[in-house]
């Protein structure tokens, strides 16, 4: 009885948390203006529907995935839902995943410290509702883990499970490219797991290690990880064709220019796709970088990488006690014959150590957002770790009775510590300052009123259409009804470059804007100007 009803508290704490939550991210949805890289995702992808979204890839901006099922949500009618809707409903169901994945490894309260430490970090927290792929790639890697733990671990396995593994592993490249850093290790861990527990089974069978019951999963997993391969590249040759095919159309030296795209895909499918290929290969996210003293900047990379998590020295250390800790208990888990927990070892190990290996090989430093996912590794082994330490003070010190009490004080010091870094640590900053800026200066007008816009640089473009439906390309001010310029744009002395910007001070027909327009609003960002006759 009193395991069940501790079993009922943790359970109806948990959905507390989960309610509290969800009612967070559901204030985060709609309250913070979205940055560039979601506006340029809404304007170019999500908005012209889930077919063109799954075969665009101009620019590698366009986490594919993400925007094809995000299509889908636009269909609703709120920008806001069908932007973040799907990152909303994924980082709920990271909490419940992660939840199941560290409850079956222990015990207590210790898994409920472990979901609010990781909702706690800064990383996940600016990243849970972003109109970005990379809550939905943790999503992908939850699912793939929780389906490897069915395979390695159980003694049956539906056959629906290696279809959800080969599913989640698909969507999660689909997705991001760079979730490859996920898949691998995972790959791996479970590779080793079956073929460690293979052999050991073949000593005691006396027959191949192949044979065994372990044996015959391996074989079952590896050509389940090949078919999720083979099935991410012909998902991403649909967009080859597509970007190959448009080239070709384009290019006037070429044999195919003026040829329709489907003429080229039924007629030179290959020329197609080897085209789109090396476009895609020629625009990576990341260049790579000269390897004479790449280490010590990928060491000053993994220093600053831990620091978007918590605190950088506190992370550097749990991360070195981790290695340590599960490269023992790896060891001795293989020596002694001890599988109770040694996939979740050596899921944590290959998750931890192939990160700085695989970009040590590769010579590049994504971005930090990519590795978004290192905080489900990270609090789990703080997961792991704390209770290995609550296990070592009651068996050396207060006694096992006090284990509960441990339990309970470790939660409330993990909800205080939670309630710190979500409320009183700046989380709920704005993402980006001209893109709030801009946003206020919109709802200061009715822009119903208006017909005849002009957009100065492309955060104006993508907000005017996110937030009103406008679509608007006009660049000219002149006849305009309404423009927005930002302040840089008035000072004559300003001359750096902004990528952003349609117009600077030089490109502004200041006569037409004294003698047509008024200013009617201002911020620390832009000046909002309305036609005269508008006025009147």
């Amino acid at each position: 009885m009193g395991n069940q009803k501790q079993e009922r508290q943790e359970r109806a704490a948990f959905l507390v948390l989960l309610a509290i939550m969800a009612v967070y991210y559901g204030y985060r949805l709609f309250a913070l203006t979205p940055w560039y890289d979601e506006l340029y995702t809404y304007y170019w992808f999500i908005s012209k529907g889930p077919v063109y979204a799954a075969i665009h890839w101009p620019l590698p901006n366009n986490h594919v995935g993400y925007s094809v099922l995000s299509a889908f949500l636009d269909y609703l009618g709120n920008a806001y839902i069908g932007l973040r809707g799907i990152s909303y409903l994924c980082a709920l169901s990271n909490m419940c995943l992660l939840y199941k994945i560290i409850k079956r490894y222990t015990k207590g309260w210790i898994p409920m410290v472990t979901v609010l430490l990781y909702v706690s970090m800064n990383l996940v927290n600016q990243l849970a509702v972003q109109g970005r792929g990379y809550t939905l790639g943790i999503t992908c890697y939850l699912i793939a883990w929780l389906c490897m733990i069915q395979i390695c671990e159980e003694k049956k396995t539906a056959k629906k499970i290696y279809f959800i593994y080969i599913v989640s592993l698909i969507l999660g490249l689909y997705t991001v490219s760079s979730n490859v850093y996920w898949v691998l290790p995972l790959c791996i861990a479970g590779g080793v797991f079956l073929l460690v527990r293979g052999i050991q089974e073949g000593r005691k069978e006396k027959c191949f290690c192949l044979k065994t019951e372990s044996g015959k999963k391996l074989i079952k997993l590896v050509l389940a990880s090949v078919s999720a391969a083979v099935g991410t590249i012909l998902m991403y040759t649909t967009i080859w064709l597509a970007i190959g095919s448009n080239l070709l159309t384009k290019d006037e030296t070429g044999a195919y220019y003026g040829i329709g795209h489907i003429d080229i895909i039924l007629r030179a499918p290959f020329a197609a796709i080897g085209r789109g290929m090396r476009y895609m290969l020629d625009t990576p996210y990341i260049q790579s970088e000269e390897r004479t003293g790449f280490a010590g900047r990928l060491w000053d990379f993994l220093v600053t990488l831990s620091g978007y998590y918590y605190q950088s020295l506190v992370v550097m250390i749990l991360w070195g006690i981790g290695i340590v800790f599960l490269a023992y208990k790896i060891i001795r888990g293989i020596r002694k014959k001890e599988n109770a927990e040694l996939l979740l070892y050596l899921s944590l190990f290959t998750g931890i150590v192939m990160v700085p290996v695989c970009l040590l090989i590769q010579c590049k430093r994504p971005y930090y957002r990519v590795f978004t996912y290192g905080g489900v590794l990270l609090a789990v082994l703080i997961g792991v770790l704390l209770e290995m330490v609550i296990k070592i003070i009651c068996a050396r010190v207060v006694g096992e009775r006090q284990e509960e009490r441990i339990s309970v004080l470790m939660l409330i010091l993990a909800i205080a510590f939670g309630v710190k870094c979500i409320g009183f640590s700046g989380y709920n900053e704005q993402y980006g300052a001209n893109e709030h800026a801009i946003q206020e200066a919109f709802s200061q007008t009715d822009l119903s009123q208006w017909s005849h816009f002009c957009v100065t640089d492309c955060n104006q473009e993508y907000l005017l259409y996110f937030l009103y439906g406008i679509r608007c390309e006009n660049r000219e001010i002149e006849g305009a009804d309404v423009v927005l310029l930002d302040k840089r744009m008035t000072d004559p002395d300003f001359h750096e470059m902004i990528w952003e910007f349609y117009h600077y001070y030089d490109t502004i027909p200041w006569e037409y804007v004294e003698k047509n327009m008024l200013p009617v609003y201002e911020n620390d960002n832009y000046i909002l100007y309305i036609s005269k006759d508008e006025t009147k």
